[in-house]
């Protein structure tokens, strides 16, 4: 495991508390409280961040809010997610299209980290705590789309990063299998709707940074088990899934991103999964076709 860098990790959580209410400015004793910092230590890393113009400082009222340097950030990061800017108006559409929120999902590292979410409404906040740049691990039943086209060895992998494994590894072969050949998962939520509402809101709260992921793969490990991949879909059966989704590929027809709908434990018969499936199959398939893949 990498080492953790803590001074690192508070002037990254600092920068995201500014960016998630971006109308609001802060004190120095503000920022230091939020990220368990004394004030002494806080101040020269929001002195040197003001200096390179990533935050700006109200000599009045002695606050500090986001500067104009990152908007060049933000623009250049943007540029270099070609995917995401490809992604985004399928992602709209299928958003509209089946009223429930999407989410594209790019292999970082061992994690997934979301590049984009989209909603019903076209609004981007407000909906679920979620936002882009949150992980998620990359762990049974999460990326079983990108798991079905990957080698036997990043398979293994990926099943063992839940504990316990699959009580029949065979089956959960045999379920990949069945998804790429059907070209889309079913995840299946670990607690019914509104349970599943909280057990988020609760994980996430309003915390930033690395304390985020920690929450977020934290909440993620004990309820999230191979089993909760579906094979088999009955049309006639009511299932209670968490997303529905399907892979992009790049041109040399290696997956590169997951999109997903979250239906987040939303009850819906076999038959309209069905439906759902192709309709996140077709969004990825357009979105493929962007990137010239196969």
């Amino acid at each position: 495991m990498a080492r953790r860098s803590p001074q690192t990790e508070r002037l990254v959580e600092m920068v995201e508390y500014l960016a998630a209410d971006p109308h609001r400015e802060y004190q120095l004793t503000e920022l230091a409280r939020l990220v368990n910092l004394d004030a002494a230590t806080c101040h020269p890393m929001l002195t040197e961040l003001t200096r390179v113009g990533w935050l700006v400082k109200d000599r009045a009222r002695k606050t500090y809010r986001l500067g104009p340097r990152l908007i060049a950030v933000g623009a250049s990061a943007q540029a270099s997610l070609q995917i995401a800017a490809y992604a985004r108006p399928e992602m709209l559409r299928l958003s509209a299209d089946t009223g429930v929120p999407a989410c594209l999902f790019l292999p970082s590292s061992e994690d997934l980290v979301i590049a984009d979410l989209t909603y019903p409404d076209g609004n981007d906040t407000g909906h679920l705590p979620l936002q882009a740049g949150d992980h998620i691990e990359f762990g049974p039943p999460l990326g079983a789309v990108l798991a079905a086209w990957a080698s036997q060895f990043t398979v293994d992998t990926w099943l063992r990063r839940v504990e316990p494994g699959p009580d029949d590894p065979v089956r959960a072969w045999q379920i990949l299998r069945m998804i790429r050949e059907r070209r889309f998962s079913v995840e299946l939520s670990p607690a019914p709707q509104t349970q599943m509402q909280e057990m988020t809101d609760f994980a996430i709260g309003e915390v930033h940074g690395s304390r985020r992921a920690e929450r977020m793969i934290g909440g993620q490990r004990p309820v999230m088990t191979p089993d909760l991949m579906l094979g088999d879909i009955d049309e006639a059966a009511v299932y209670e899934p968490l997303s529905v989704s399907a892979a992009c590929f790049d041109p040399g027809g290696a997956p590169v991103a997951a999109l997903s709908v979250l239906t987040m434990a939303e009850p819906r018969t076999g038959r309209e999964l069905l439906a759902l499936g192709a309709s996140v199959s077709a969004a990825a398939d357009a979105i493929t076709e962007r990137l010239c893949g196969r």
